[in-house]
């Protein structure tokens, strides 16, 4: 079992002819229609051993920002996701999503369906942008109770990918187990974003497992 997915930028573009200035959206995350994304995943069998290595699995990930709509009087910009394998002569899966800065400066997500219902306090919060008083706690459940996972904004911080060093904010999710729960290991998640760029890493875990 995959003990950690780790996702990073590969390359970025930014095309500023196709945004007009006054469609330009908020300048942390970096919305704008025609900016495109593209992030490998890799996955490590052991995160608590320092020599086990992070493996590229294949997984190619293309984002991109396609257009903005309008939805019950909020804007929004639609973002495609095109998921590639290597190797694999197929056209891969997409996944859209609605993408929105709200008032308190988060990034929020909507899935992209005809009936969605938005509001603007409403959404999944990708990321709160500056708001260190922010925070995301939930149950950890699987059939029972196994944990809890609380996230919230951790100070800036300087991360080298491929040799290219970014400034970043992480958005930190940590998992606590029940201590009855003596077969799970505390874990951190973690969301990171650069200032005008837009998402440069992002850390998954599986429960079980290291």
């Amino acid at each position: 079992m995959v003990g950690v997915l780790f996702s990073v930028i590969s390359c970025q573009r930014t095309d500023d002819s196709i945004t007009p200035p006054s469609e330009q959206k908020d300048n942390f995350f970096n919305l704008n229609v025609g900016n495109k994304w593209v992030y490998k995943t890799y996955a490590n069998p052991d995160f608590t051993d320092p020599q086990s290595p992070y493996t590229y699995t294949g997984r190619i990930d293309s984002v991109s920002i396609v257009g903005n709509v309008t939805i019950q009087g909020l804007t929004f910009a639609k973002e495609r996701t095109k998921i590639f394998y290597s190797g694999l002569n197929t056209n891969g899966s997409v996944i859209y999503h609605y993408l929105r800065v709200n008032s308190k400066g988060h990034l929020v997500s909507y899935p992209a369906t005809d009936n969605v219902q938005v509001t603007e306090t409403g959404g999944t919060v990708r990321h709160p942008g500056k708001d260190m008083s922010y925070n995301y706690s939930s149950e950890v459940i699987e059939g029972i109770l196994l944990g809890h996972l609380f996230y919230k904004l951790a100070a800036d911080k300087n991360i080298l990918l491929d040799d290219v060093q970014y400034s970043v904010s992480p958005y930190e999710g940590k998992f606590t187990p029940l201590s009855t729960q003596t077969n799970l290991l505390p874990k951190t998640q973690e969301v990171s974003y650069k200032s005008g760029l837009g998402k440069v890493k992002d850390v998954c875990h599986a429960i079980y497992g290291k």
